[in-house]
């Protein structure tokens, strides 16, 4: 009691924090219990044991189908991280020097992250459509129709296209905080560097580079987990089935095939949507786990 006398705030939080507790994990505990049974999601359950799981790792439809999302999640993370990260970082170094027109730079970049990726989704459609799109228009115009394309009818492309509707819309978050962890580097720091004559080059690799790594490592993390999570772009542009030749089907798009429509057996599998979800669970638990161990060890 002493303890509370001393803190009676604690007893404020604790009720919420046992109440956010229960409601974080109690839907966990209920998927892996799902995930043991067959059922729509309306009607009786049947005990199944480990066949969901079977059919998800080993069954060889949709351990294939499972398999191709899981690498588009990668190619997603890899394409993002190589791109997004280093473009955000030099933009916000920009903003951070406040080059000319610096706000309205800004403000265009944060435009398409404010705006949501429905809209987004919504541009990108229009721009690359096969038959009325931009794109295509300007090949025309340009009478270089031999480069027109079905851009997200053609596997080839219909990726690359998602690739560049993600870092349009995705800088901005990023950037804004790459911004902040750079005004908050000592401003003594940086004078001594320049008395010691380094130049722009040289301080930001030297100097801001190295001591923003620990907000460049939250930002990684963070973008790893989006990656094995993506959901809305893809689902918008490509729909359900991931587009063509699943080109554009992701782990998230799997679950929603199988979970709420279109199963293996022409109605929603709860209980096998259930499976993916406990083992998406797990892949994203231990893929940030390890990652975020492994960028610890170089940090400063």
């Amino acid at each position: 009691m002493k303890f509370f006398k001393k803190r009676p705030y604690i007893l404020f939080i604790l009720p919420g924090l046992i109440l956010y507790t229960i409601f974080s994990v109690y839907p966990m505990i209920d998927s892996i219990r799902y995930s043991f049974y067959e059922w729509s999601g309306i009607g009786p359950m049947k005990f199944i044991g480990l066949q969901n799981y079977y059919k998800l790792l080993v069954d060889p439809r949709t351990s294939t189908m499972f398999l191709s999302a899981f690498m588009n999640n990668m190619k997603y993370i890899f394409w993002t991280l190589l791109i997004i990260t280093p473009i955000q970082v030099l933009f916000a170094y920009l903003i951070y020097t406040k080059i000319r027109g610096y706000k309205i730079f800004q403000m265009l970049i944060l435009m398409p992250w404010v705006i949501g990726n429905v809209i987004t989704s919504f541009f990108f459609m229009m721009m690359f459509n096969g038959q009325i799109g931009l794109i295509n228009n300007i090949l025309q115009t340009l009478h270089l129709q031999k480069f027109q394309q079905d851009w997200f009818g053609n596997p080839k492309y219909s990726f690359i296209v998602l690739i560049i509707a993600v870092t349009w819309s995705g800088v901005g978050y990023g950037m804004i905080l790459f911004v902040a962890n750079m005004r908050d580097i000592s401003e003594s720091i940086i004078e001594a560097a320049l008395v010691d004559g380094a130049g722009a080059l040289k301080r930001f690799t030297s100097i801001i580079l190295p001591l923003m790594w620990p907000s460049i490592t939250n930002v990684i993390v963070l973008d790893t987990i989006w990656g094995l999570t993506v959901f809305d772009l893809p689902y918008m542009i490509a729909g359900a089935n991931g587009g063509a030749t699943g080109s554009l089907d992701f782990m998230s798009t799997f679950f929603f095939r199988y979970a709420f429509g279109n199963s293996l057996n022409g109605d929603a599998a709860f209980g096998f949507g259930a499976a993916v979800s406990v083992v998406m669970f797990v892949m994203i638990l231990s893929v940030t786990v390890i990652q975020s161990k492994l960028l610890k060890k170089l940090e400063i």
